[in-house]
């Protein structure tokens, strides 16, 4: 008799059934996880946005917005006569913006910089905290330090 090297269908099969019943219990520890780094990715998003639009100030030497649009789920660098400067970034769907006053009433806040690097925050937002949040009421905190225009993630 020879020896025949391989695997029967039954050991293939039951070892299919063992890395499917890891992979189900492993779906709960992960899932809060893939939340959070939806957060994250948002926040780090509307951070380099912001930088974007204090650096384009800077360089300019003319005012720049970054608006937050919370209807559309968007952030935009805009000039004072409301020109679109860049690429829009699109947030996921599931995040959305809020601030530590309340939600925005008019859908959109907006950040001002101006060409010595620094931030205004305009009334629509009313605060110098915006709020990321799921739509499981997660949130992420990012604070506009108004005398360097920087954005802080906590």
């Amino acid at each position: 008799m020879t020896k025949k090297n391989g695997f029967t269908l039954v050991e293939m099969l039951v070892v299919i059934a063992i890395i499917i019943l890891m992979s189900v219990s492993a779906i709960p520890a992960i899932a809060p996880f893939l939340k959070s780094q939806r957060l994250n990715k948002s926040a780090r998003i509307i951070q380099a946005q912001a930088l974007a639009a204090r650096v384009m100030a800077i360089n300019s030497r003319k005012t720049r917005l970054l608006v937050l649009d919370s209807i559309n789920y968007k952030l935009s660098i805009k000039d004072v006569d409301g020109l679109t400067l860049g690429k829009e970034e699109l947030l996921p769907g599931t995040i959305g913006f809020d601030t530590s006053t309340g939600t925005w009433t008019g859908g959109t806040g907006t950040v001002s910089f101006s060409p010595n690097g620094t931030a205004d925050i305009f009334s629509t937002m009313g605060t110098d905290t915006v709020t990321i949040q799921d739509k499981q009421g997660n949130t992420k905190n990012l604070k506009i330090i108004s005398y360097t225009g920087q954005v802080i993630s906590d």
